[in-house]
C-alpha cells in the first residue's frame, strides 16, 4: 500500500484541485490543460487524504493524520482506505 501512495503523490502536478463547497474535484491536466471530461469528486476525508499526501508519507502515518483529525475506529479506518487507496490510485494513473 506504501508503494501506491508514492504513486499516487507523484501523480499528484498532473490535476488540478477545485473545491466545490465540501466537495473537492479532482480535474487531469492533459497538455497543461483542464480535461473536464473526467474527473473524481473527493469528499471531505477524501480531500484530506490528497492533500496530506507527499512521497514520504507511510500509509501507518496516513492513518495516523487521519485519526488525529476525524473521529473514525481504527479497523474502520484500515477497511476504507484498503478501497480508497487503489481506487484513487487507478484513477491518477489513468492515461
Amino acid at each position: 500500500m506504501n508503494l501506491l501512495l508514492k504513486q499516487i503523490s507523484a501523480h499528484k502536478l498532473n490535476f488540478v484541485c477545485k473545491p466545490t463547497g465540501e466537495e473537492l474535484l479532482l480535474i487531469p491536466l492533459k497538455d497543461n490543460v483542464a480535461d473536464f471530461n473526467q474527473y473524481l469528486v473527493l469528499n471531505e476525508l477524501g480531500a484530506f487524504i490528497w492533500d496530506a499526501l507527499h512521497p514520504e508519507l507511510s500509509m501507518e502515518e496516513l492513518q495516523q493524520k487521519i485519526l488525529a483529525s476525524f473521529e473514525v475506529a481504527p479497523e474502520v479506518l484500515s477497511a476504507d482506505l484498503e478501497k480508497f487507496i487503489p481506487e484513487i490510485h487507478r484513477f491518477t494513473s489513468q492515461k
